[in-house]
């Protein structure tokens, strides 16, 4: 064979193996789509509950009930016994025998009468005027909720109101449904409006509360922000959360810009601000705060590029998910290990990921995920600094699951009024709830006070 001849049989040679490559990765690209599909089907055939979620079900999820080895609770023996009575013993058993009494055991009841009793108080309100300037005048005993007299004379207690802002603003019921679960439950009809009424008129009373609650914010550590749609008076808008540790607030704005956040932490705030990757968040004028970005994010985003590529372009988001759930790890080591360690630990890190924003990368995907790894750079491992910061922004989206809830359930605001009343209202029984207060026992205490009150956030 001349050399010419073996030079073309290696071309083709060449070229066939070249075809045989190219087939090679269509088929791991194939392969691969058909393992995401069966994972898919497979999972879809284990639904059980939320049938028409669109959420994908995790690959193993957890079994439900007490884990094993986990002791039983119980609940305890109550205090208080307001009556007794005794189940007695049949005297005949089926079979035609006698029954024997062996042993007595005590069995507990809780309950509420229905309807439940509620109190009806009558204030008898002193009215006059003055003698020199001819003003009116009228008596408020500490009890009041209200100055209305008249038509408007028949009012909420600070109890019922506390109740129908509960029901409202955590757990989601419309006015009309709150009204009709109160009347079944105590016999007493008030219309929606006067539920309406009520509201505001107890947002305006928690307003100083709220503003020290956003003072708190501003003051903290680390703030939690979130962000997510929401409708005033059928009109776009935002509900905004932002939380630390200990409580919440929530503001409905028309933006969803950088400005938000401007007024809601102000000019000073000296602590670390925790969030997505939203370009809300990485304006000019946010650049003095220090930023935190949210692990959970990146790797939910890095993993959804690993299922998507084969070969080559899956490497670099396979290698980025190892490094972030490393550092996860290193958050969860940290305290076992010395400073020294830990530096040298989280220096591993970033080098590793240095090495990896330093290469170039064809798929475009990756070029796009490599970009937003090399512009928040600074920002992805300072949680590691001390314990202060989480690594993911889970408190704040845990947060603002309960607006979302609400939102499917009872839509949004139909007013102006309607809105500053939720944001304010949530935003207190959310922060009771998680200071584990009582938001009822608070409402009483603030509605049997002369002038403002401003109820105590500070965290024990």
């Amino acid at each position: 064979m001349s050399g010419e001849d073996e030079g073309k049989a290696l071309q083709e040679a060449l070229e066939v193996i070249k075809e045989q490559r190219q087939i090679i990765e269509a088929l791991k690209r194939e392969i691969a789509e058909l393992k995401k599909q069966l994972e898919a089907a497979r999972r879809a055939g284990k639904r059980q509950a939320g049938p028409f979620s669109r959420a994908e079900l995790k690959p193993n999820p957890k079994p439900p009930g007490r884990k094993a080895g986990h002791p039983a609770a119980h609940r305890p023996v109550p205090e208080q016994v307001d009556r007794t009575l005794r189940a007695r013993l049949p005297i005949l058993c089926q079979c035609g025998g006698c029954i024997k009494h062996a042993d007595t055991q005590a069995q507990y009841q809780i309950d509420m009468p229905v309807p439940v009793p509620v109190q009806t108080t009558r204030f008898d309100v002193e009215i006059g005027h003055c003698l020199r300037c001819g003003k009116r005048h009228q008596g408020r005993h500490a009890e009041q909720t209200s100055d209305a007299l008249g038509s408007a004379a028949v009012q909420m207690g600070p109890g019922l109101m506390g109740v129908a802002s509960l029901l409202k603003h955590k757990h989601g019921l419309s006015y009309g449904a709150i009204g009709q679960l109160l009347e079944g439950l105590t016999g007493q009809r008030f219309a929606r409006s006067s539920y309406v009424r009520a509201d505001t008129r107890l947002a305006e009373r928690l307003l100083g509360t709220y503003s020290r609650m956003v003072l708190q914010l501003k003051r903290g550590a680390v703030a939690y922000v979130d962000e997510t749609g929401w409708r005033v008076g059928g009109a776009p808008a935002w509900l905004w959360v932002v939380a630390n540790d200990a409580i919440t607030v929530y503001a409905i704005e028309d933006s969803r810009g950088h400005e938000v956040i401007k007024n809601l932490l102000g000019s000073d705030f000296a602590g670390v601000l925790k969030a997505d990757c939203f370009t809300a968040y990485d304006s000019k004028a946010l650049a003095d705060i220090e930023h935190s970005k949210c692990l959970g994010h990146l790797i939910r985003r890095s993993r959804e590029l690993e299922d998507s590529k084969a070969g080559r372009a899956m490497a670099f988001s396979r290698q980025v998910t190892v490094l972030l759930r490393e550092a996860l790890r290193l958050r969860e080591r940290r305290e076992q290990m010395s400073e020294h360690g830990a530096r040298v630990a989280r220096g591993r890190l970033e080098a590793a990921l240095d090495r990896l924003l330093a290469g170039s990368y064809s798929d475009p995907d990756n070029v796009r995920f490599a970009k937003l790894l090399r512009r928040h750079r600074r920002s992805l491992f300072n949680f590691l600094d001390g314990p202060g910061v989480e690594a993911t922004n889970n408190t704040a989206e845990r947060e603002i699951r309960q607006a979302v809830i609400i939102r499917k359930t009872n839509g949004c605001n139909r007013t102006v009024t309607g809105k500053r009343n939720h944001a304010v209202l949530a935003s207190v029984i959310r922060s009771c709830f998680r200071l584990k207060r009582d938001f009822v026992r608070y409402v009483l205490s603030l509605l049997r006070q002369r002038g403002p009150a401003v109820l105590d956030f500070a965290v024990p």
